[in-house]
């Protein structure tokens, strides 16, 4: 058995935060080997006189972090983690640079899915392949049960009364987006429709818009400030605004209630669609969530979600919600293109739902992920001259340079990316967000993504990168070992 003495009851420090840091020491050095079996949770709970929920977060927590293995129809074991030098043992020597395929990847935008696939994620789909496929397609708007389930999860997370006559469903994200600026009619006669986006912003929005046709106008959004209000409010001709309000991509300010008040009567007083991209709002990291801009006008705003942050976006299944006319277009648009997620997808997905263990799944990784930003912060919050921001949300974060002179910070952010490549670790840099050509006064900066590494890798690569930032003078404009 465990020994209880790695639980203080006296501490601040929460029984279950305790239990996971101690099983993860011992994981680490070696005290509970590869393959071993942990004990059950009711037995650890037992022995070390807890409720037997402390020993599952932690469990699950560690699931989660790759340390260990939840096997179906076996006991959760230790899993097998890369052997380290032994203490006093000489570090081999750095290679100048590694392979991509060998590289941490910490680019921002995918999910945590290890452990996901457990009894409930099983079971949903078990019982969704058990039924007959039906003969066609009846509804192309998605199956009722799902599109039902989306309309419950909506009222119970984001604090919005959902009719699940207006879900749509779509293939994610980028087949929402495509499906409105197909769907939504040019206010001019005579000239291409009119989308504003946010500078800077998602790059696929722009890939999308532009293939069909659409002319996208950028809209700044600064550190620290978020969207330029005043600058919106110069235009009265846009078709459409995308935004992303509550944790900008990548910077992630949100509107707080005054600006989502004026960015609402701006876009009545002038007939522009507000696109409301409701990308990561599943994470909000201990601040009080905002409720959707469609709580201030139903009939004006288009809200997008999916499962992608949440689950994986190799599921392809999200959900676009829109009332008055630009619901009717939108549905006119999908019954033309015909519904793109197969049906048992979403029959899977609507069990998952309906029995709360997508509500489960969430809790456990908003506990992941608390765990994740705090190594983040650690390494990279306190180096000279850094800026860390889109903290306080999501599943990425932005590291600013605040010290580059303006006219080198493209050079510097591709020297950094290249420079942290060049030991194993892939960022993105913050430029690769920005509209090409607009005027912009971004900083330089990288962004970094941390669910879905496992934590070792995590910790590996921030340690990278905040030995590359430490190391480097950026102020000169050049990248210069101190």
């Amino acid at each position: 058995m465990i020994s209880s003495g790695i639980l203080d009851r006296s501490s601040p420090v929460p029984l279950h935060v305790q239990l996971t840091q101690g099983l993860r020491r011992a994981i680490v050095e070696g005290r509970l080997a590869a393959g071993d079996p942990v004990p059950s949770s009711r037995a650890l709970a037992v022995d070390l006189g807890v409720a037997r929920g402390t020993v599952v977060a932690a469990y699950e927590t560690l699931a989660g972090e790759g340390y260990l293995v939840a096997r179906a129809g076996a006991r959760t074991a230790v899993a097998v983690l890369p052997r380290h030098p032994d203490v006093g043992e000489p570090a081999a020597p750095r290679p100048p640079a590694r392979a991509a395929s060998d590289a941490i990847d910490l680019r921002p935008g995918r999910p945590g899915t290890r452990g996901l696939a457990d009894a409930a994620w099983r079971s949903a789909w078990r019982r969704a392949g058990a039924l007959d496929p039906a003969a066609d397609v009846d509804d192309a708007m998605g199956v009722p049960e799902f599109r039902r389930e989306v309309a419950r999860h909506l009222g119970r997370t984001r604090g919005v009364t959902v009719d699940p006559g207006e879900v749509i469903v779509t293939a994610g994200t980028s087949d929402a987006m495509l499906l409105t600026a197909l769907a939504l009619a040019p206010r001019r006669t005579g000239g291409p429709r009119r989308f504003g986006v946010e500078n800077p912003g998602y790059p696929r929005v722009r890939t999308i818009l532009a293939r069909v046709g659409v002319e996208t106008i950028p809209v700044s959004v600064a550190p620290g400030t978020g969207l330029d209000l005043d600058a919106v409010e110069r235009y009265d001709d846009l078709d459409a605004l995308i935004v992303t309000p509550h944790h900008h991509y990548p910077l992630g300010s949100r509107l707080d209630a005054a600006a989502r008040a004026r960015l609402s009567a701006w876009a009545r007083r002038t007939g522009t669609v507000l696109i409301e991209d409701d990308y990561d709002s599943e994470f909000p990291h201990g601040r009080a969530p905002l409720p959707p801009l469609r709580l201030l006008d139903p009939e004006g705003v288009v809200l997008i979600g999916s499962l992608s942050k949440v689950l994986s976006p190799a599921l392809r299944c999200g959900w676009i919600v829109a009332s008055g006319t630009a619901g009717d277009r939108l549905r006119a648009a999908r019954a033309d293109l015909d519904l793109p997620v197969s049906l048992v997808v979403q029959q899977a997905l609507a069990l998952y739902l309906a029995d709360g263990s997508l509500a489960r799944h969430t809790a456990r990784r908003r506990r992941d992920y608390h765990h994740r930003r705090k190594l983040v912060l650690e390494a990279l919050g306190s180096i000279a001259g850094v800026e860390l921001t889109a903290m306080n949300g999501g599943l990425h974060a932005v590291a600013l340079l605040s010290n580059v002179p303006g006219t080198a910070r493209a050079e510097v952010e591709t020297a950094l990316v290249a420079s942290v490549a060049a030991r194993g670790v892939r960022v993105a840099g913050l430029a690769d967000y920005a509209v090409p050509g607009a005027p912009s006064d971004l900083p330089a900066g990288i962004v970094l993504g941390y669910a879905e590494p496992t934590t070792l890798e995590l910790a590996r690569g921030v340690a990278v990168v905040a030995e590359v930032l430490r190391e480097c003078d950026w102020s000169a404009g050049v990248m210069t070992g101190r």
